[in-house]
């Protein structure tokens, strides 16, 4: 069950991975970030659907968890995604994802800020190696370049709220599959209505384009987040966050092979230091949580 649960995960993080050079592609055709993330949450909502009916899933939800959906669904996802895949276009897909998994260092500093959460000495340690890994990708290569830098790093911060709004405000009590369908109709519905206000749809005049986004969606919203929730379901969370650190890696490959992206030593070295910060602070939660529940 556990050997199934890492497959599932390790092929999310693979195709989440892949995705953002399918993006690009999909960029070429004169389709801009906020149009592609709209319709890859439009296109999201049948299946989705069609997902949650064979789970059995209950719809139900009452007010609170709706205010917490809403702010969640515009704040942590619409905004998250719109910021990371505009990044693409100024700087390569491996430094943009990396930059983005800094995400679970704002989830610590959120925690330690807003809930008075511990700081150990050890976190102090890992938040420090993060913060210098970060550093490694700050090379005044240019306004364009800063751009996309600020763009990767404040979408980190964005998923970071999403993920301590889903679980402290026990959204997280809800089926996977039921909070991914409210997503995609919530996001879908607050990028229509923004980027209708500031006219800023592209939508493509061939078809294809169109195939495109479809299989775009269908790769991201439903098949690397389906395998994701049952990687979590066998695994637990925080087995299968360290499996997500597969997604970086295969940006990485994805660029160099499909857009000849080129990376430098110092990025290399700072992505090492983030991952490996990231990871060492996702195995200690996970240990700390496991000698809670034993004590």
């Amino acid at each position: 069950m556990r050997t199934r649960g890492a497959l599932f995960t390790v092929l999310s993080a693979i195709l989440f991975g892949i995705t953002p050079a399918f993006a690009k592609w999909i960029y070429m055709d004169g389709v801009n970030a906020s149009t592609l993330v709209f319709f890859r949450n439009l296109f999201a909502i049948v299946p989705l659907y069609v997902l949650c009916r064979w789970q059995r899933c209950s719809f139900r939800i009452n007010v609170r968890q709706g205010i917490h959906l809403v702010l969640a669904a515009v704040i942590g996802q619409s905004v998250t995604a719109v910021m990371l895949y505009t990044s693409y276009q100024y700087i390569p897909i491996a430094t943009a994802t990396t930059l983005h998994f800094f995400y679970p260092v704002f989830i610590t500093l959120i925690c330690v800020i807003l809930f008075r959460e511990r700081l150990t000495s050890v976190k102090l340690v890992a938040l420090i190696a993060a913060t210098l890994g970060v550093a490694c990708f700050v090379d005044g290569g240019g306004k364009s370049s800063m751009t996309g830098f600020s763009l990767a790093l404040a979408s980190a911060l964005t998923f970071a709220y999403y993920m301590v709004t889903v679980e402290k405000s026990g959204l997280n009590r809800l089926h996977p599959f039921v909070i991914t369908f409210y997503f995609a109709i919530l996001v879908s519905a607050s990028l229509w209505i923004y980027n209708g206000v500031f006219d800023l749809f592209t939508m493509p005049g061939e078809w294809m384009t169109y195939g495109k986004m479809l299989l775009f969606s269908l790769l991201t919203s439903v098949a690397a987040m389906g395998l994701l929730q049952l990687g979590i379901r066998s695994l637990g969370a925080g087995d299968a966050a360290i499996l997500c650190m597969f997604e970086p890696l295969t940006s990485f490959v994805s660029g160099t092979l499909f857009l000849h992206e080129e990376v430098s030593l110092l990025k290399v070295l700072g992505s090492v230091l983030i991952l490996g910060a990231v990871t060492f602070m996702i195995v200690m939660n996970r240990r700390q949580a496991r000698s809670r529940s034993q004590a």
